[in-house]
């Protein structure tokens, strides 16, 4: 039965790609719904196990850093690079991986969930390390309450064997070390940098702090240059990706890449060279103009998205929002977001809830210059905004990115995904 559904998931696959339609996570539907166990059977295969990485942000970023460091110490590395963070996305992943004899050619799979689908994962399979980046409040009208959220992620912890790998500044994820028999190991950040890593209990109240140690943690952020210490070593490292958020993941990477064995200096070379995913501080040209796009989906995520990007000079900003469901149909989360860097900037607003944004930065006295629903029209008007070799800075949802990346690619080259 496995290959069965094997092959009939190739098929769909090719089908797709012949017809150059999207769905990275169809085949994968269509196999679950034939055979359950396929998932399971086919990740026990693997030698060195199965790493989930879990967390409220940063998780796409995170698993792209960690599979491109592995892979430059050689490994084989099965993941689900698109980001689709359903268990489909991921069995969509092995089928195209796998080959017609039903054999997976890696030595370790690093698997990005959704918080939901992460904790119906390991009631299948138990993974060898889980990381849990933080806990924030995203999509309320799916995942309800922030606490509700935190307890599917402990039982992640609560299957994982052999480390688990934690925020030591998210109170939520901190607390997990207490749900597991394995071995915790944290990367945090220094008590200098706390006030800009504030959870969402920190939005309005004091800093919390632990006296654990981390063993690895961010000591300094400028533009793309971070000094991590790693286990007591001071490191100066490069990156490719711009933005606070990045740096507390590349700590994540650090000490998910230590549990697993590698060499500090290793993990610093291979790290250095890795490029943003797919709506993730993206950088998209058009002849000299530059585009910038930031994925955004909640106040957390919105927030250090517009601290990183004080560091990157813009000529002007869209914010595109829709409510479909993927991006959350309430949206009232946006008036938990601080706006103030936007303050001064050349700003129109986009998607079904243009309107609703743009009367949310009014409210922080933030002049809009236009609001437009159409993004097709919207992104030619911001366009036409900046000068050769400006940069426009768009925030977008997640379909209005998917909309938004299908339109530059009419014009310009962007990388499929």
């Amino acid at each position: 039965m496995r290959l069965i559904s094997l092959w009939i998931g190739k098929s769909v696959l090719l089908g797709l790609r012949l017809l150059n339609k999207r769905g990275a996570a169809l085949p994968g539907l269509v196999v679950e719904k034939i055979y359950p166990n396929f998932l399971s059977k086919m990740l026990q295969t693997l030698p060195e196990g199965v790493v989930v990485i879990s967390g409220t942000n940063g998780k796409t970023t995170t698993t792209k850093m960690l599979s491109a460091v592995l892979k430059g110490t050689g490994k084989k590395v099965l993941t689900n690079p698109t980001g689709s963070n359903f268990t489909r996305g991921v069995v969509a992943a092995i089928i195209a991986d796998a080959s017609w004899g039903g054999r997976l050619r890696q030595d370790i799979a690093i698997i990005e969930l959704d918080e939901a689908y992460a904790s119906k994962f390991v009631e299948h399979i138990s993974p060898r390390m889980s990381v849990i980046l933080n806990v924030m409040r995203d999509q309320m009208d799916r995942f309800g309450e922030i606490d509700h959220t935190a307890r599917l992620l402990q039982n992640v912890v609560s299957k994982t064997t052999d480390v688990v790998i934690l925020n030591r500044d998210d109170s939520r994820v901190y607390a997990m070390r207490n749900q597991t028999k394995s071995q915790s190991m944290f990367f945090g950040v220094s008590h200098d940098l706390r006030a800009i890593y504030r959870n969402d209990d920190e939005l309005h109240g004091d800093i919390s702090n632990t006296n654990t140690n981390a063993t690895v943690e961010l000591l300094g952020v400028n533009d793309d240059k971070i000094v991590v210490k790693i286990e007591e070593v001071k490191y100066d490292i490069r990156l490719s990706l711009y933005g606070t958020y990045n740096a507390q993941n590349a700590c994540a990477v650090i000490a998910t890449s230590l549990a697993l064995g590698l060499h500090p200096s290793d993990i610093v070379h291979n790290i250095t060279n890795v490029t943003p995913a797919f709506g993730r501080g993206e950088r998209i040209y058009i002849g000299e103009k530059r585009i910038i796009l930031q994925l955004v989906k909640n106040p957390g995520g919105f927030r250090h998205a517009l601290i990183g990007a004080t560091t990157v000079k813009d000529d002007h900003t869209m914010v595109a929002i829709n409510d479909d469901y993927p991006d959350g149909r309430d949206v009232s989360w946006l008036w938990d977001v601080d706006f103030s860097a936007l303050q001064g900037k050349s700003i129109s607003t986009a998607g079904m809830r243009a309107a609703d944004m743009a009367l949310r930065l009014q409210y922080d006295e933030i002049p809009v210059e236009d609001y437009e629903q159409n993004l097709n029209t919207a992104l030619k008007q911001a366009i036409l905004k900046v000068p050769d070799e400006g940069t426009l800075h768009v925030y977008a949802t997640y379909t209005a990115m998917l909309k938004l990346r299908s339109l530059l690619s009419t014009i310009t080259e962007v990388e499929k995904v």
